[in-house]
């Protein structure tokens, strides 16, 4: 098994840190760092999808494809939908841990809800009246 060391920080529970400790401290837990090139494609897809990710999630979703390109068989085991759909988008497979997983692949976009125009995201407030936007899944 490998994660990446901002899972080992981001641990909430003393129970848990320490078991992660335990485990990388006795070789059964690998930490590893993504490559910059898996990063940037990952980044980049996140653009594109407008999912809302935390950086760690990034960096694990880059670790598992560079495991992959490896060779590995890497499994991703996250309950995150926007995991979940950027991992399916990428081809990694991933497992449930208690949630049931994504039905569809989807690609977001912001809408405004005065106005209704459209935005690929990020983008925060509609240009033409000032709404702040909401995101939705594109048609």
């Amino acid at each position: 098994q490998v994660t990446v060391q901002e899972v080992l920080e981001e641990a909430r529970d003393l129970c848990s840190k320490l078991e992660l400790e335990t485990a990388v401290v006795a070789g059964k837990v690998k930490v590893v760092s993504p490559s910059r090139e898996a990063l940037d494609e990952i980044r980049r897809e996140v653009i594109q999808t407008g999912d809302v990710v935390s950086a760690v999630d990034v960096k694990l979703l880059a670790l598992t494809l560079d495991l992959k390109r490896a060779g590995d068989e890497p499994e991703l085991m996250t309950d995150d939908y926007a995991i979940q759909n950027l991992a399916s988008l990428f081809g990694l497979p991933y497992q449930r841990i208690a949630m049931a997983g994504i039905k569809e692949v989807l690609r977001w976009e912001m809408v405004c809800p005065a106005c209704d125009r459209r935005y690929p995201p990020p983008a925060p407030r509609c240009e033409v009246c000032g709404s702040r936007l909401v995101r939705r899944p594109r048609r």
